[in-house]
């Protein structure tokens, strides 16, 4: 909100930018869901890189690494996403196996937050 965004919902709905193969096999019966950024409301769509729980060092509060890096703690708009991932990149290469993946750094993906409700009547 103080990005100007207007969220609709309390809490999120959590997506990958992009894919990503690694999180597809993360939980049991995951599935990917495929939405055209162009279809999200950019007033209620934000973007972390990594995830919201690494950027926002989130992590340190269960005993787990932080990273201090010049993206975390930022939450960039739908509107920003292209300038932030010019700026920043996206996080590249995926962990491999999933022992331990929580212990070590954890740039594996962008994540975008949709705060409506709107994108469960466009999937594709």
């Amino acid at each position: 909100m103080a990005a100007g965004g207007e969220p609709e919902r309390t809490s999120p709905h959590y997506f990958v930018l992009g894919s990503s193969a690694w999180f597809r096999g993360l939980a049991h019966e995951m599935h990917e869901v495929v939405i055209p950024l162009a279809m999200l409301p950019d007033t209620a769509t934000s973007m972390t890189i990594p995830d919201s729980m690494t950027s926002m060092g989130l992590g340190g509060d269960f005993g787990l690494p932080v990273e201090n890096r010049p993206h975390h703690g930022r939450v960039f708009r739908l509107s920003q996403i292209r300038e932030a991932v010019e700026e920043f990149g996206l996080p590249e290469g995926e962990p491999g196996n999933y022992a331990g993946y929580q212990h070590r750094s954890f740039e594996v993906y962008a994540e975008v937050q949709v705060w409506s409700d709107v994108i469960l009547d466009h999937r594709v």
